[in-house]
């Protein structure tokens, strides 16, 4: 009886080590913070849902509708928030022309509004709720090789007067006046456009997001395969990264996840590419099959990238990591760019000789310095808009200095003329050197005080620089376009 009494209440005793146990075991099987990436980035970043709610604004909401009237066009429309089907929606309508070298309108939002560029090379591209009026829209990505206005990404879609989920991978984006692959990682606004047709056009966008799908991979060879799939391993010294050390990132071939920074690479001789550092987060570790060693993979696809050791006394960290080259691809870090801002006259000659130094990236045309907004060719000709034509030069200073820029910029025009250039004359045409820093300013200056010290009663304005206005397309790279020679910008050596 004593016995049977006990067994009754033996249940209830062990309920609380049961249940601690339970717990214990909860907790251990719970991933730490930094593991939580194995089940990869979120399936969705929201761009704008068109809510009344704030929290889930990523981007924020500043909208802002753009018609190709800013480059001479004549199109029109208007965008507006309301409700349509019971769903919040941005409402875009208008009428598209293809006069005056136009045919577009569209509703752009900054992807990055603190001025940093947004990441999304995590995710697989775009997706939209949409409902338009049957006809074809795009979507357009502006990245930081888009230094132009026309200068966009572009993948288009078709609606069916019904609402419809759209997903538009970014491999499905196409470059316009412009060479360069786009940029995930680089993204700075997206826009839905109606552009191109001659088209009245009418759609609703419920929300837009970034999207990501986990099994839309990059497509491998037979090799590739047998390695980040199968654990295969390529031959020693045969890896195209074996013996590189450019500086950049290396990533994941097959998925794009940011694996290991170029300063962690280091030359270990052993036939593989070695790093003593990953990318915190980036790489997962577990036993190798053999028993012996320890596996490393991509902790977003699960790729296979090769093995890691430690105690071997490469470098002061004490681990390699040892990967093979046919796991990775390489992304050469961006060449650090400055900006100038030069008028000198007509700008076509201003950029005909700044555009060929060594070093210089780009140009653009455009005007600055006064106080009309979105100023034309037309109005910045009656000398009532304050502006200068004047150009926008982006280059390497590893290749070339502003100093060197502004050298020729006074070598190559007459800055002893006020207001004028030659046969162009108003104060659109004037000498002007519009810095963006201190730097800049002093060198201009000093610059000038040589040229005084030699004679030359010299007009050129020094002015802190404002918004550069774009001029229009035809006036882009005029000389280049038209196999002249400028008229009144004739290089000659001073300094």
């Amino acid at each position: 009886m004593r016995l049977r009494k006990y067994m009754g209440a033996l249940p209830w005793l062990l309920f609380p080590l049961l249940f601690a146990v339970v717990l214990i075991g909860s907790i251990r099987g719970q991933s730490p913070r930094k593991e939580a990436k194995t089940t990869g980035p979120p399936k969705t970043v929201l761009i704008d849902d068109f809510s009344s709610k704030g929290s889930n604004k990523r981007f924020g909401t500043e909208w802002e509708f753009i018609s190709d009237a800013v480059m001479g066009g004549v199109s029109t429309g208007k965008m507006e928030f309301k409700r349509h089907d019971g769903r919040s929606s941005l409402h875009m309508t208008g009428s598209v022309s293809l006069a005056n070298n136009g045919g577009f309108i569209q509703a752009r939002l900054s992807l990055s509004p603190g001025g940093r560029n947004f990441d999304a090379h995590a995710f697989n591209g775009i997706r939209l709720y949409a409902k338009g009026n049957g006809r074809s829209y795009a979507v357009h990505l502006r990245t930081k090789d888009t230094r132009l206005p026309w200068q966009y990404y572009q993948a288009a879609f078709a609606t069916n007067r019904q609402w419809q989920e759209i997903k538009i991978p970014f491999t499905m984006f196409k470059p316009a006046s412009l060479s360069s692959p786009l940029d995930t990682k680089a993204l700075k606004s997206i826009a839905v456009v109606a552009i191109k047709r001659e088209f009245d056009a009418d759609i609703f966008v419920d929300e837009i997001a970034f999207y990501e799908d986990q099994n839309m991979y990059k497509k491998l060879t037979p090799e590739e395969e047998r390695v980040i799939v199968h654990k295969g391993t390529e031959a020693p010294f045969s890896g195209k990264y074996d013996d590189h050390f450019a500086e950049g990132v290396y990533t994941c071939k097959r998925c794009g996840e940011t694996l290991f920074d170029s300063s962690a690479k280091f030359s270990s001789k052993c036939g593989w590419p070695s790093f003593d550092e990953q990318i915190e987060g980036a790489v997962k570790k577990q036993p190798d099959a053999d028993g012996v060693r320890t596996e490393i993979l991509c902790i977003n696809c699960g790729g296979h990238l090769g093995h890691v050791f430690v105690g071997e006394g490469f470098t002061p960290k004490n681990t390699r990591y040892c990967v093979n080259s046919i796991s990775l691809d390489f992304a050469p870090a961006e060449p650090r760019t400055e900006r100038a801002i030069f008028a000198s006259g007509c700008f076509w000659g201003t950029e005909y000789h700044l555009q060929k130094v060594p070093g210089v990236l780009s140009t653009m045309v455009g005007y600055t310095g006064g106080h009309v907004e979105n100023p034309t060719y037309k109005q910045v000709c009656t000398d009532k808009t304050g502006h200068a034509e004047a150009v926008e030069v982006i280059y390497d200073p590893s290749k070339t200095s502003y100093e060197q820029l502004a050298r020729l910029f006074f070598e190559t025009h007459d800055f002893t003329q006020l207001n004028r250039q030659g046969p162009d004359v108003g104060r659109q045409y004037r000498s002007a050197v519009f810095y963006i820093d201190e730097k800049q300013r002093e060198t201009a200056a000093r610059l000038i005080e040589t040229l005084k010290q030699k004679g030359f009663d010299v007009k050129t304005e020094v002015t802190q620089a404002g918004k550069f206005w774009p001029a229009e397309k035809y006036h882009q790279d005029y000389y280049k376009n038209n196999g002249k020679t400028p008229y009144c910008h004739i290089y000659r050596k001073i300094f």
